[in-house]
């Protein structure tokens, strides 16, 4: 009996278990990749984490934790994100409900799960299943989908805190203090004394904000996306490219509404002097301009911190919002 048992049942799946192993590790390790390529999107030009003064190994130790913990929670992201498709909550996906960029994958589940009939998937049909690339471009172009989709959450929230970089040049600009310009390691680049100074107030509250910090709102929407881009089919849309120009203007929109104040102070600080130098030549307006110039620009400075601090808070997770909503539609 302890023969047959061996020979017919103990023996083939000997065999089988090896191969099976060897399949299901590939599988694991090919997801692992891609999610991690599409946590490094982020992390290229994500605030904070994006920038050089952030330190590489902790950057790459970040990215290996958290696609270590998201890879075993695939399967109940997709399902969650099936909850998010269901528009008319009848515990059933149709192909009207299903984005463009999930229809192949829409067709192949109702294949396999025998659904041509009725065209309309349950929970337990919309399962997570990946396959090994056909070769080696394939994965290539996987990779470069994760990686962008990725890239664009990171762009999208950089170019709201960038609004403030541009701002402190338009004041330093008016204030007369464009030639006292420093190197700011977190751009890798020279930049003003007053942009460097919002923008390092700009993180700070980025960091801070209620009732989520930024950089954990940031992460929480990028592994939100694999309820809706599932590894493999990661894919940013035109309606992504569309709002990441549209945030484009709205940074240059909301530097030139910080630096109003002292643009227009400024303004005025110019006709002054100008009247004075016409009216009282013995005065030496160029001398007396620029230390009058730069206290009035300090102190409107002041005050326009909270305004700083209020757009922040309020692009932010707006921005943040609108790029997770445009790579679903």
């Amino acid at each position: 009996m302890s023969a047959l048992l061996d020979q017919y049942l103990v023996n083939p799946i000997l065999q089988l278990a090896p191969g099976q192993i060897l399949q299901w590790a590939m599988l694991q390790f090919y997801a692992f990749t891609l999610v991690l390529v599409r946590i490094s999107g982020l992390m290229i030009i994500g605030p904070v984490f994006g920038q050089p003064i952030f330190p590489t190994n902790i950057r790459v130790l970040l990215i290996l934790s958290l696609a270590i913990l998201i890879t075993p929670t695939l399967h109940e992201q997709v399902t969650v994100g099936f909850y998010q498709l269901d528009a008319n909550q009848d515990q059933r996906l149709s192909q009207d409900e299903i984005p463009a960029h999930l229809q192949e994958r829409f067709e192949e589940l109702l294949v396999s799960s025998g659904r041509q009939g009725t065209r309309e998937l349950t929970v337990n049909d919309y399962r997570f299943v990946t396959h090994m690339p056909a070769s080696l471009l394939d994965y290539a172009w996987s990779i470069l989908g994760e990686l962008t989709l990725g890239f664009a959450l990171g762009l999208g929230v950089f170019l709201i805190l960038q609004s403030l970089q541009m701002a402190g040049q338009m004041i330093d600009q008016q204030a007369g203090m464009a030639l006292g310009e420093v190197f700011n390691p977190g751009f890798d680049m020279n930049a003003s004394l007053s942009g460097q100074y919002l923008y390092f107030i700009g993180i700070a509250v980025f960091l801070l904000m209620e009732p989520v910090n930024g950089h954990l709102l940031m992460l929480s929407a990028l592994i939100d996306t694999f309820q809706i881009f599932p590894v493999g089919e990661g894919i940013v849309s035109t309606n992504t490219l569309d709002l990441l120009q549209a945030l484009m203007h709205q940074s240059l929109v909301l530097s030139v509404k910080v630096a109003a104040p002292l643009l227009a102070i400024s303004a005025l600080i110019s006709l002054s002097m100008g009247y004075l130098g016409h009216t009282v030549p013995q005065i030496n307006v160029l001398v007396i301009g620029f230390p009058i110039r730069a206290i009035v620009s300090l102190v409107v400075l002041i005050f326009t911190l909270s305004g700083a601090a209020d757009i922040v808070v309020e692009s932010i997770p707006l921005a943040i919002d609108q790029i997770s909503r445009s790579t679903v539609m």
